[in-house]
């Protein structure tokens, strides 16, 4: 057992002549399931390789459980050549008896750059192995970076194949990763720098390939400057066709050279003009569009018409020529001193030309106009009418005195005369006395001369 122990620990040291260091030791460590504390997680890195429970050197998870996860914090990224697990084995053989072996099987090792597998990469899921087949200790290639090496297994779709156990365990008694303890360095002892424009300054930890270039470079060392048309990382990018030379952009961010064409904003220019803007640089404000729609972001065009009041293709003029509202159709006009009426309304700014009436100044009113001739005849006719009343009355007035004034000398004459036959006097006064229907009526009995006569 001592000489077993032994060659594991130059396994940590040397691997097919490069010397990679084991990161995990002594760091931080994290089981899903814990079982008691004396089998805590940090058991698996503590340097102690051995394989049973007894000396409490061992992880244990807890029983019944349908899954087991472990999780070790290298404490930084780092770039990591293998992973070596040493599983439980209770010092027994590890062969189909075992029963350590059933629990081991169907596991997954991840190298993930958060406490989250799913973010990271999957190094290595037994889908094969038999209790009889799988290995222990095992090596996983993993040459990646990461933070977080996790162990995960699981019994969750039943029926599982021959040899699983029915619950899942994480029963690591030694855990190891190894690689550069520097970042930016692989190859024998981790003493050759990355490429320069390695993303990050990570690189494949022996052959030193980039694990992905800076902005602006590709190829498997990251030396060759992107093409034109094309940037970003790896050069994965291209350069928008509504730069103002299209396709023709900064190399790293993508940046338009000269600016975009007409209707297009950002730095790439692969965005179009919003709020309301148009035309070079975004920099003009669209018309009035129906429905208050955006316009057309390279030309400023409303594509649904204007809104009520508004005319021609940008629809920035108001309706002119006496007309108003939706499409400029409407018939306006009779304004005050021949004003425009409002474009959208109609309504005459300043009231309306006389004969008309109305908010829109199209009631004509009924009446009579007077010319300048017309109006000195009016005040002729005023002038007269007072002064024709005037000798109207004074002539009624002339015509009863002298009515009344015979009427008196008539009397009188009868008063001197009693007995003449000629006077007319009772048929007078009783004319006088009797206006009306009554007076013809007194002018039909006989009279004087009828009387002297029979």
């Amino acid at each position: 057992m001592k000489d077993l122990r032994f060659i594991l620990v130059l396994s940590t040291i040397v691997c097919n002549g490069e010397t990679f260091e084991n990161l995990a030791l002594n760091k931080m460590a994290w089981q899903k399931y814990p079982s008691e504390p004396r089998w805590g997680a940090h058991r698996a890195v503590d340097g102690v390789y051995e394989l049973g429970v007894t000396g409490n050197q061992c992880t244990i998870s807890g029983t019944f459980k349908s899954t087991a996860e472990w999780r070790l914090d290298l404490g930084g990224v780092f770039s990591i050549h293998h992973i070596f697990i040493q599983y439980r084995t209770d010092n027994f053989p590890w062969d189909a008896r075992n029963d350590y072996t059933g629990r081991f099987l169907g596991y997954s090792v991840y190298l993930s750059n958060t406490t989250n597998k799913e973010d990271g990469v999957l190094c290595f899921r037994d889908t094969s192995y038999t209790r009889a087949t799988i290995p222990n200790p095992v090596n996983i290639t993993c040459p990646y970076h990461g933070r977080y090496v996790i162990y995960y297994n699981n019994r969750t779709h039943p029926p599982y194949p021959e040899g699983y156990s029915d619950y899942a365990y994480n029963e690591l008694c030694e855990v190891e990763a190894l690689g550069c303890p520097t970042p930016g360095y692989y190859g024998e002892s981790c003493s050759t720098p990355c490429p320069q424009n390695c993303q990050e300054g990570h690189c494949h930890i022996t052959e030193g390939t980039c694990l992905g270039c800076l902005p602006g470079y590709n190829g498997p060392m990251c030396d060759k400057q992107c093409e034109v048309g094309s940037y970003g990382n790896s050069c994965r990018e291209n350069c928008s066709v509504n730069c103002k030379i299209p396709k023709t952009c900064n190399r790293e961010t993508g940046r338009c050279t000269n600016g975009c064409q007409p209707g297009w904003d950002g730095i790439s220019c692969k965005t179009k003009c919003s709020n309301y803007s148009y035309g070079p640089g975004c920099n003009q404000t669209c018309g009035q569009c129906l429905d208050d729609l955006p316009c057309h972001h390279v030309n400023g065009s409303c594509l649904e018409g204007c809104a009520p009041g508004f005319e021609r293709e940008d629809c920035k003029t108001g309706c002119s020529n006496n007309t108003y509202g939706l499409h400029c159709t409407l018939i306006c006009g009779n304004c005050s001193n021949g004003q425009q009426c409002h474009h959208v309304t109609g309504i005459c700014p300043q009231g309306c030309v006389q004969g008309y009436d109305g908010d829109t100044c199209d009631t004509r009113l009924k009446i009579m106009y007077v010319t300048a001739n017309d109006q000195v005849g009016l005040a002729c006719y005023g002038l007269l009418a007072p002064l024709i009343v005037s000798v109207l009355c004074n002539a009624c007035c002339l015509m009863r005195m002298l009515r009344k004034k015979r009427q008196h000398q008539m009397k009188e004459t009868k008063a001197d005369n009693p007995n003449s036959s000629h006077e007319p006097g009772p048929l007078y006064d009783d004319m006088e006395e009797r206006p009306g229907y009554q007076e013809l009526g007194e002018v039909s009995k006989p009279s004087t001369y009828d009387t002297l006569t029979q």
